[in-house]
């Protein structure tokens, strides 16, 4: 009898949580902070592979810098830009579109759908990377208090020989 061996179509591979704070109304440009896990170096390259949403359908607070997620009337708002290799090679992305969650017609419990892949961005600087908020809309901070937007990043890193690391270094 054969072996079976069993191959993932897409394997999951390292990623890292993005929680962008809201602390202040008013605001049309929300930066960044700076993600160093997610920034390539000398020795290591980081390579994006994908970037999602992550509503408060799935994550009802931010789990390390804490408060509540971003509720979907203030994410329709958003859009983002993402600084890469020296540009903005990300404009204007509607925040909703890096959404691959869906509760389902008369469900509370989210699923996932097809993610938005990126095509190996790499020197993504966080720091200029930021959230815009639509013309003549603003930060409206339900009951006054701050939240967050969080993304989950899928990414690669690659060592100074051009080889994937896989474990820890």
């Amino acid at each position: 009898m054969a072996d079976i061996i069993l191959v993932q179509d897409e394997p999951r591979g390292p990623s890292q949580l993005i929680e962008v704070p809201v602390t202040m109304a008013g605001r049309q440009r929300i930066n960044f902070p700076d993600v160093q896990q997610l920034r390539s170096t000398v020795d290591m390259r980081i390579i994006i592979k994908s970037m999602r949403l992550i509503p408060l359908a799935v994550l009802s607070n931010a789990p390390t810098i804490g408060g509540q997620n971003a509720p979907d009337t203030e994410l329709v708002k958003m859009s983002l830009v993402i600084y890469c290799e020296g540009w903005e090679k990300a404009q204007l992305i509607p925040v909703f579109i890096l959404n691959d969650t869906n509760c389902g017609s008369g469900s509370t419990t989210p699923h996932r759908v097809a993610s938005t892949k990126f095509a190996n961005w790499q020197n993504v600087d966080w720091t200029k990377t930021y959230l815009q908020l639509g013309n003549g809309t603003s930060t409206v901070l339900p009951g006054g208090d701050p939240y967050n937007v969080i993304f989950e990043v899928e990414y690669l890193r690659i060592d100074a020989q051009g080889k994937e690391v896989v474990g820890a270094q």
